[in-house]
């Protein structure tokens, strides 16, 4: 008989510490083959399959579905059935066979990920597929028990398709009973479906919420400025149709994100990542230019490598590859990670302006607001013209007010005259 095989959570991307466990796609007791899918997993970058280290028996599943594991931490056991080491055996099960003494394995994962939403519709489509164990909490489980819920029968509201307590209804049990307190008032019974939802962050949302409690301790100093942005939209429409030529729909997105370049060669010092443990500053040779992108599942930080170094078809066709990837959260870590500036474009979702908030180790972050017609002054007379909102932030124990005036005025001046952009 050979060793079970005790494989680790396997480091799936530089800095990621754990990730939540999604789904498993082999139950207990049943053969798996190496390399092929075994379990899925969230970490705060993306969504990753993870394959099986060795071909045999899935003995355990160390950490269950819905739970969190930690890099090096236990995560499943393989080996010829019934060779499940006595330690990890559930309490009152019969003692396996002696057996060789398990080998530890930690292996780390291709490249490659995958959206649940793919491997949800391969099961819809092939109603032989062995069934999934369904995602769902402890408590929405032992409610679905009392009310004899088959859990597999039901589409989770949740993350990632997680059943949730509310997505049970206000079924009675399956003793007919309705759950409740026997002289309950009418008024109870009138609401009893209306229980508040508890949610516990995982995944993305929980990264979301330690990073920007991290960043609150970055004293930010900000500036806002308006800029015409006549000249801008005429250059827009002046490239379009090359664009459109070559199979690209060209935005405004990317010529401000030339803008944004230009004026952090300028200003380099905003171009830059700071380690307070150490006090040191990195001044980037190269611009990693970190583009926040909206998702289902929260905001998500794509970085275009060396974005200084593209032209503004490479750069275009690159704002829409990345873009996807963050959307399906097929994005690689090496893609997630690394910026050394983010921009953040509030105008795309019709917003005026907002306040940015720089992501740590960053040391400044520009957003620009939804371009609308407003009354300005041109040569002592008023005239409507359509008008850019900017907002740039700052780590001020880096920049002074003079270094941001410094970057904003560049940025300003760029869109003002956007052929510098092309230069």
């Amino acid at each position: 008989m050979t060793a079970p095989i005790e494989f680790d959570m396997p480091d799936v991307g530089e800095g990621i510490a754990e990730a939540e466990v999604l789904e498993w796609f082999v139950e207990v007791g049943q053969p798996i083959h190496e390399d092929d899918p075994m379990v899925q997993v969230e970490t705060d970058k993306s969504i990753v399959e993870i394959p099986a280290p060795a071909t045999g028996t899935l003995l355990k599943q160390c950490v269950p579905a819905g739970e969190v594991a930690k890099v090096e931490e236990l995560l499943a056991i393989i080996g010829d059935p019934g060779a499940l080491p006595p330690e990890h055996a559930e309490p009152g099960a019969a003692s396996p066979a002696a057996s060789p003494a398990p080998a530890r394995v930690g292996v780390p994962v291709p490249a490659t990920t995958a959206h649940r939403g793919a491997a949800l519709l391969v099961a819809a489509s092939n109603p032989a597929a062995p069934r999934r164990r369904p995602m769902a909490s402890p408590r929405t489980r032992r409610i679905a028990v009392q009310r004899g819920i088959d859990l597999s029968t039901l589409i989770g509201s949740g993350p990632h398709g997680r059943i949730l307590e509310s997505d049970l209804g206000d079924q009675p049990s399956a003793d007919g009973s309705s759950g409740m307190a026997a002289g309950a008032a009418p008024a109870a019974r009138a609401v009893a479906g209306r229980a508040n939802e508890v949610v516990e962050l995982r995944g993305l949302r929980r990264s979301i919420a330690r990073s920007m409690t991290e960043a609150l301790s970055i004293p930010h100093v900000t500036e806002f400025r308006e800029v015409d942005a006549t000249n801008l939209l005429a250059a827009r429409t002046a490239l379009q149709p090359t664009f459109e030529a070559g199979g690209v729909r060209l935005s405004v997105f990317p010529l401000l994100l030339k803008a944004v370049m230009r004026a952090l060669a300028i200003q380099p010092s905003m171009n830059a990542t700071f380690d307070a443990a150490t006090a040191t500053l990195i001044k980037h040779a190269g611009v990693h230019l970190g583009m926040a992108t909206a998702t289902d599942d929260g905001l998500i930080v794509p970085v275009i490598r060396d974005a200084d170094l593209l032209d503004l078809t490479e750069l275009t066709h690159e704002v829409e590859r990345l873009a996807a990837r963050a959307r399906t959260r097929t994005a690689t870590p090496e893609e997630l990670t690394g910026g050394s500036f983010t921009v953040t474009n509030f105008g795309s979702f019709g917003t005026w302006l907002g306040n940015p908030v720089i992501r740590p180790p960053e040391v400044g972050i520009a957003g620009f607001g939804r371009i609308s017609e407003k009354v300005v002054a041109v040569d002592g007379k008023p005239v409507v013209r359509p008008v850019l909102p900017i907002v740039v932030a700052a780590d001020h124990r880096i920049n002074d007010g003079a270094h941001l005036a410094g970057f904003v005025n560049a940025v300003a001046a760029a869109v003002a005259q956007p052929l510098l952009l092309l230069s």
